[in-house]
């Protein structure tokens, strides 16, 4: 379990914090900066949206001048749609109104980060993440969270428990299309995640992921290529997943200015 910082005003949060949450998206008051999200240079970084109509971040606060349940699943919808895997925050008297929401919509419900300021960091089941403690001085809140966090860490395991075997880092040699080759298990589990890196601001520039031409081990064709899906959207500013069930190696084109990372799932 771990222990992650949150403020309107990212000065507030202890400078060695590991992990801290802050907004990308405004209502009244003004998100982090750049130089908000850099005070935390080594830290585990979570961006929150107040706004149901922004198509960025990890998590919709969903409270009462922000989102509300009932467009919690649009959003999630919507983001998945970009290749994200969100989650919402809510306080515990609210979670059951999300959740019948999600229910009502027909959406697969997302990730939870729950308040409920009771002292206690135990996080509900259910949930990712607690929000335990609010307003701590000078004016944080104080959450526990899962050592795994779908959709924020890139550890040792994706969101379905497949195991990562290895991360390995392309360094594009232009802004123009390229391909990069990777080699897979062959297993039914086998499948890529293209992480685009997240900058000291939150964001990440964009990239672009076409066409993907994977082959099994008696070098035939399998799986589809994700550019032929009906609505694929190739912009990538969070990182996505691209399963390949049997494949042995893939060619993967793309364009990027910057260096990025790619997971190779067995």
């Amino acid at each position: 379990m771990r222990t992650m910082y949150d403020a309107v005003t990212a000065a507030n949060i202890p400078a060695g914090a590991r992990m801290v949450a802050g907004y990308i998206d405004k209502i009244k008051l003004e998100p982090w900066s750049a130089a908000d999200w850099a005070r935390f240079p080594g830290a585990v970084k979570v961006t929150i949206v107040k706004k149901a109509s922004t198509n960025a971040g990890h998590v919709l606060d969903v409270e009462p001048g922000d989102a509300t349940p009932a467009e919690a699943p649009g959003w999630v919808r919507m983001r998945r749609a970009a290749g994200a895997d969100p989650s919402v925050y809510c306080d515990l008297s609210t979670w059951p109104s999300v959740r019948s929401a999600f229910s009502s919509a027909g959406v697969a419900e997302p990730h939870y980060w729950i308040a409920h300021y009771d002292g206690d960091p135990a996080i509900p089941a259910g949930a990712v993440a607690k929000q335990y403690r609010g307003n701590v001085a000078p004016g944080y809140d104080v959450s526990s969270v899962a050592d795994h966090w779908p959709g924020v860490d890139g550890t040792a395991t994706d969101s379905t428990g497949v195991e990562i075997m290895e991360r390995i880092t392309v360094t594009p040699p232009n802004a123009d299309e390229n391909a990069v080759r990777v080699f897979l298990s062959g297993s039914q589990g086998a499948a890529v995640i293209v992480r685009p890196r997240i900058g000291g601001d939150g964001y990440a520039n964009p990239m672009w992921v076409g066409d993907i031409f994977a082959w099994g081990s008696d070098h035939s064709g399998i799986g589809h290529n994700p550019k032929q899906d009906p609505g694929y959207d190739p912009r990538l500013t969070s990182h996505r997943r691209y399963d390949l069930p049997g494949a042995v190696w893939a060619d993967i084109n793309y364009s990027a200015a910057d260096p990025f990372e790619i997971d190779i799932v067995g």
